[in-house]
């Protein structure tokens, strides 16, 4: 009896360290990540999924210093003085249904951008029209299997204005006619998506066809988790494996996770700033006056290092120092209340209190309700009362007119800064005319259009300084801080990469061994 207890007994042993074996293996084959917002929108989306999920690849994307380099695209060239742009594809890639990626299949991609358009996005919107990707494209077609451009004006950086978002690269047979898709995304990236929670999480499984050979994961889960302290509560019960995203780590959370021995937290420059935007369609801020006195209230430096706890500099140039040599250092950032106070009394001061409007999403993502907070006291004490309001929907308040200066933070889904420009600030902008900036300059819009066309970099380079400084003394809107983009993963996780436009890149996430 004693012998079969035995036997049982190692029998029942073996089995459970058996079924221990096959959940440590599987357990090391799965990633849980978390994020402040949800990374896929779903099919009524442009893009269905955010690029850091790579369930879709580009044609061109962008390194850390926002410059394009290749990814579905391996080539390209511009000639006809960059109104004829040639890109040539990598070979071997196939889509995730196992069908091959051709010049057609991104052709037939261009053309849905291009039907959709105007169209929102939870990522980045299709609604100031395709000339903001492609400029004024006279055809796009497949020649000798590589990708051509006809454009009716030059574009000196097609490849900058393409990469990311606006070459993202699907099977046709994902869309539908009317550019949704059809079901989930198929794409050529080294995942796909498996399942998806709308507002909880997103599901993905490696992709059998991927071109860079296997993923180091066989599964990802990506949760959303809004609340700052909620994710970083996650992350050190061990719940998840790493925090990604805009925003992941609030700037005051950054020093006691990384003085943690069980985390890891890459600081990457990014060229998210964050803007204040204002109302110049109607008082106080259509007087310029009272937009200089506001700009000279703000002390950005301590907004830099206090509030945002040293993760972001001052802002000065519209374009973040992100953007190289094209940010223009000769741009200054003044601070001066006294003569804020004067400019006051001399335009006289606003007729009611001042509204700064902040969005509910964003609060999770950055303080900006102590930056608000500090805005207000400061616009105060130079003789403009204001107050602070927080709302879910900020574009229909935006659009009814119902705010005078907005604190949010934007970036670029590309590489190349006439985005930035030509989407919120010409006179023609959707951003400008609907959200009720006010602003018109025929200088501007000029030189936007010239800078865009120019390619000789040098000239080009110089446009994008008068642009800055002509911003600089308008002040439609002004950059209060250049953010990094703090991102955190457990000692687990290795080979965490973060481009300008913070997309961490999943494919390259291994175990640490």
């Amino acid at each position: 009896m004693r012998r079969r207890a035995a036997i049982v007994l190692a029998m029942l042993l073996a089995v459970t360290g058996c079924g221990s074996g096959e959940s440590a293996e599987q357990e090391a084959g799965r990633l849980t990540l978390a994020a402040p917002r949800d990374l896929v929108a779903g099919p009524q989306d442009p893009y269905f999924t955010h690029q850091t999920l790579q369930v879709w690849e580009p044609l061109v994307t962008v390194d850390d210093k926002l410059r394009p380099v290749p990814a579905l695209a391996t080539a390209w060239a511009g000639a006809d003085g960059g109104k004829r742009w040639t890109f040539t594809l990598r070979d071997g890639v196939r889509f995730s249904d196992g069908t091959p990626l051709t010049a057609d299949a991104v052709v037939a991609n261009v053309r849905r951008f291009r039907q959709m358009a105007p169209r929102q996005s939870a990522f980045f919107s299709l609604d100031a029209g395709m000339e903001v990707a492609y400029g004024k494209l006279a055809d796009v077609r497949a020649e000798d299997g590589k990708v051509v451009f006809v454009l009716r004006e030059p574009v000196a950086d097609l490849p900058g204005r393409l990469a990311g978002f606006y070459s993202m690269v699907q099977s046709p047979k994902a869309f539908t006619a009317t550019g949704d898709f059809a079901g989930n995304p198929v794409g050529t990236g080294p995942y796909t998506l498996v399942k998806w929670v709308k507002g909880q999480q997103a599901e993905l499984a490696a992709n059998p066809h991927y071109h860079g050979g296997a993923p180091p994961y066989q599964k990802i889960v990506v949760k959303v988790i809004p609340d700052a302290n909620a994710r970083v509560a996650a992350l050190r019960a061990g719940e998840v494996d790493g925090l990604v995203d805009k925003g992941a780590l609030l700037s005051g959370q950054v020093a006691a996770v990384a003085a943690d021995d069980r985390f890891r937290v890459v600081r990457t420059p990014s060229a998210l700033t964050h803007y204040l935007t204002f109302n110049g369609s109607r008082e106080p801020f259509s007087d310029p006056r009272l937009r200089e006195a506001a700009e000279l209230a703000i002390d950005r430096r301590t907004i830099a290092d206090k509030l945002l706890a040293g993760t972001a500099r001052p802002g000065a140039a519209f374009l973040s120092p992100a953007f190289g040599e094209l940010s223009d250092p000769g741009v200054a950032a003044a601070y001066d209340p006294a003569k804020a106070r004067k400019l006051v009394e001399t335009a006289g001061p606003p007729a009611a209190p001042v509204t700064i409007l902040i969005s509910s999403a964003e609060t999770g993502q950055f303080p900006y309700t102590d930056i608000a907070e500090v805005l207000r006291a400061a616009l105060e004490q130079v003789g403009m009362p204001a107050k602070v309001t927080v709302a879910e929907a900020t574009k229909s308040v935006m659009e009814a007119g119902d705010y005078d200066i907005f604190l949010s933070a934007y970036s670029v889904p590309n590489g190349d800064a006439d985005y930035l420009f030509r989407r919120f600030l010409r006179s023609d902008a959707s951003w400008n005319v609907e959200r009720k900036l006010g602003y018109r300059s025929e200088e501007f819009d000029k030189l936007v259009d010239q800078a865009a066309a120019e390619v000789e970099p040098a000239r080009r380079r110089e446009l994008y300084h008068r642009i800055q400084r002509l911003l600089a003394d308008d002040r439609p809107m002004i950059p209060l801080a250049y953010q990094d983009n703090p991102i955190v993963t457990t000692e687990k996780v290795g080979g965490v990469v973060q481009n300008s436009a913070y997309v961490v890149d999943l494919g390259k996430l291994t175990p640490s061994r």
